[in-house]
C-alpha cells in the first residue's frame, strides 16, 4: 500500500505520470507500521495532509461537475480515443472540423491514467475501513449488552442500589426508538365501497325497484 504512504507523506507530484507511478508501486515501507494508541493520531493526520496537500492539487478537483448525468459511463475504450486522436493529427481534414482538441484529449487520457489507481486506492481504503468500523462497533455492542445484563442482575441486591441509576439510564437508551433512515411508503388506501341494495340493482337495469 505504497500509494497511502504517498498520501500520508504529503508527497507532491510535478506531474500526472508521478502520480500514477506513485499508485501502481507496491509494498510498504517500515514506517508505516502503527499501533493501537497511534490510530487516532494517525487518521488525524492521514485527513489532514489528504486533505490539505494531495487532493488541492488534482487539477479541476473544484469544478463545477452538476450537469453530469449520475449514470454517465465511458462510451468506447482508452485505445478507441487514442487511435482517434492519431487518425485526426494525421488528417488535415479532421483537424479542420475541430471536433477534438488532440492536446486536451491525450491530457485527459493522462488524468485518467494517473489518478485512476489512487481512486482504486480509496475505494478499496474506504471499504475497508467501513468494515473495520462495523467490526469494532459489533464487539463494543455485544459487551456493553453483556455488562447491561450483570448491571440488571446486581442491581437486584440491595446493597447495590447505587447500580438503578445506570440500569434505569441503560434501559431508557436501548429502548429509544431510532428514526428510520428511508420511511415506508403505505400503500395507497382506496375509498370503501358502499353497499348495493337490491333496490340500486335493479334501477341499474333499467327496471323498476323491487317492492
Amino acid at each position: 500500500m505504497v500509494p497511502a504512504v504517498c498520501l500520508l507523506k504529503g508527497e507532491s507530484h510535478g506531474n500526472y505520470e508521478s502520480i500514477g507511478q506513485c499508485g501502481r508501486a507496491g509494498g510498504r515501507s517500515a514506517d508505516t507500521a502503527v499501533t493501537d494508541h497511534h490510530v487516532l493520531s494517525t487518521a488525524r493526520g492521514a485527513i489532514e495532509r489528504l486533505g490539505h496537500q494531495t487532493i488541492e492539487q488534482i487539477p479541476g478537483y473544484h469544478d463545477d461537475l452538476s450537469g453530469l448525468p449520475k449514470k454517465a459511463r465511458r462510451q468506447v475504450t482508452s485505445d478507441f480515443i487514442s487511435m482517434t486522436v492519431t487518425a485526426v493529427e494525421a488528417s488535415e481534414e479532421l483537424t479542420g472540423v475541430k471536433q477534438l482538441d488532440p492536446l486536451k484529449t491525450r491530457d485527459s487520457e493522462q488524468f485518467s491514467d494517473a489518478f485512476q489507481p489512487l481512486a482504486d486506492l480509496l475505494i478499496s481504503v474506504a471499504r475497508r475501513l467501513e468494515l473495520m468500523i462495523k467490526a469494532k462497533d459489533l464487539k463494543a455492542g455485544r459487551g456493553a449488552l453483556a455488562i447491561y445484563s450483570i448491571a440488571q442482575r446486581l442491581a437486584q441486591n440491595p446493597n447495590n442500589t447505587h447500580l438503578a441509576v445506570h440500569v434505569a439510564n441503560l434501559k431508557a437508551e436501548l429502548n429509544r426508538k431510532r428514526p428510520s433512515k428511508k420511511p415506508k411508503a403505505s400503500p395507497p388506501t382506496s375509498p370503501p365501497s358502499s353497499p348495493v341494495t337490491p333496490a340500486a340493482a335493479d334501477e341499474k337495469k333499467g327496471g323498476e325497484p323491487a317492492k
